[in-house]
C-alpha cells in the first residue's frame, strides 16, 4: 500500500489506528548489512537513547551509512527517536509476526466451514495451507481429519486409483497409507481398480 494511502482507520470520521508493517518489508530491510548493525547496536543500548554519532561508533559504521539506515529503521518502525537520540523498537517486528500468524490462521479457519468446536480445533491442528502435517492417533480425531480429506471426492462419482493417488499426493507425502486409512473408516470403496465415496459428511 501507498505511504499516501488511507488504512481502513484513517478515513474521515474513523479513529486513526497504526498500521503493522509486513514482516517481508522488515526484513527485507534488516537483510542490509548496515541497517541490521545500526539496529543491532540500538538493541544492545538496551533501551537507552543513543545519538546519531554514537549510534554510528557502536555499529562501527560511517556517519553518513548511520543516518541513512536511521532513517529507514525510523520510517519502518524498527527505530524511535527519541529527544535528540534513537532507541531500538523491537517490539514492531514481534507485532508484524503476530499479525501475521493471525492471518494465516483466520485463512486456514475459513476453509473449515463447520459449527462444531472439536472438529474445527482437530482441523486447525492437523492442517496447515491447505497441506495435512499432523494425522491424531486418536480414532475420533482420526476420523474427523479423514472425514475432511473424503470431501474431495464427489458422491456418485468413481475414480481411478491414479486419480484417487493425485488428489491424496497433495495433501500427505505417504498417500497409500492415507488411501488405506480412508478405506477402513468406510469413508472409501474400491472394487475392481476403482474407488469411490461411501461415507462421512456431506456438506450442505
Amino acid at each position: 500500500m501507498a505511504d499516501n494511502d488511507l488504512a481502513s482507520g484513517d478515513r474521515p470520521g474513523e479513529p486513526s489506528t497504526p498500521s503493522v508493517p509486513e514482516p517481508h518489508r522488515l526484513l527485507g530491510v534488516l537483510a542490509d548489512g548496515a541497517k541490521l548493525r545500526v539496529f543491532a547496536a540500538l538493541v544492545l543500548a538496551s533501551g537507552e537513547g543513543l545519538t546519531a554519532a554514537e549510534t554510528a561508533e557502536a555499529a562501527g559504521a560511517g556517519t553518513a551509512e548511520t543516518a541513512k539506515a536511521l532513517d529507514k529503521l525510523v520510517g519502518v518502525g524498527l527505530v524511535r527517536t527519541v529527544g535528540a537520540g534513537y532507541t531500538a523498537n523491537p517490539a514492531v517486528l514481534r507485532e508484524s509476526l503476530g499479525e501475521l500468524s493471525r492471518r494465516r490462521e483466520q485463512e486456514q479457519a475459513s476453509r473449515f466451514v463447520t459449527d462444531d468446536p472439536e472438529r474445527r480445533s482437530v482441523l486447525l491442528n492437523s492442517f496447515r495451507d491447505g497441506k495435512l502435517v499432523h494425522l491424531p492417533e486418536k480414532f475420533g480425531k482420526r476420523r474427523i481429519v479423514l472425514d475432511e480429506i473424503a470431501q474431495r471426492f464427489e458422491p456418485g462419482t468413481r475414480y481411478a486409483e491414479a486419480e484417487v493417488n493425485m488428489v491424496l499426493r497433495q495433501l500427505y507425502p505417504d498417500h497409500a497409507a492415507l488411501r488405506r486409512y480412508l478405506i477402513d473408516c468406510a469413508l472409501l470403496t474400491r472394487e475392481d481398480g476403482y474407488y469411490w465415496r461411501s461415507g462421512g459428511t456431506v456438506p450442505a
